[in-house]
């Protein structure tokens, strides 16, 4: 078998197992998001610490600038091994969604409101008018389900990516048996 071969397969089947493991446990998935955002943070950190320090061998580094690095590390970190930032983290996250989806919705009907007041081909107007309405109320009722049901969003996430690491997966390997 070539090694081309042998790796593809074993990222397929590490995807299909990861998605099982979504599937089967979905609230994990929003676990994880505290772990993304503190990598994130602390390469981030890294990277800005880095350049304080170019710049400060060329005499024009900001402190400011280093202390918001250290803070970035260590919050970062933090995030990495503390199951309460975490935990906020993930949570913030979903509040965050659900006041996106609320926000829009809003705006979604107010267009509608003013889609209403303009005088255009009734035809048209009504037609737009009517989905424009529909779908603000829609996703206020969204924002009004994840406000009040947080864990259900973190469910329909979980199995969403479970579903989609399983299908990736058998598709890895599947291109891996055809070649």
């Amino acid at each position: 078998m070539k090694p081309q071969k042998i790796i593809t397969i074993v990222i397929g089947a590490l995807l299909a197992i990861a998605g099982i493991y979504c599937i089967v446990n979905p609230a994990s998935i929003i676990s994880m998001l505290g772990w993304i955002v503190g990598i994130l943070m602390v390469i981030s950190a890294a990277g800005k610490i880095g350049n304080w320090r170019e710049r400060n061998a060329l005499g024009f580094a900001e402190n400011y600038e280093l202390i918001s690095a250290i803070i970035s590390l260590v919050v970062g970190i933090l995030l990495m091994v503390s199951n309460a930032f975490k935990f906020a983290i993930s949570t913030a996250i979903i509040y965050i969604l659900a006041a996106w989806l609320a926000v829009l919705g809003v705006f979604r009907i107010l267009g509608a409101r003013n889609l209403k007041q303009m005088n255009v081909d009734p035809t048209m107007h009504l037609l737009n008018y009517h989905a424009q309405m529909r779908s603000g109320i829609v996703l206020l009722v969204a924002a009004a389900v994840i406000f009040l049901c947080p864990m259900l969003v973190t469910s329909a996430i979980g199995f969403i990516v479970g579903f989609c690491l399983l299908a990736f997966g058998i598709r890895q390997i599947t291109i891996a048996l055809q070649m």
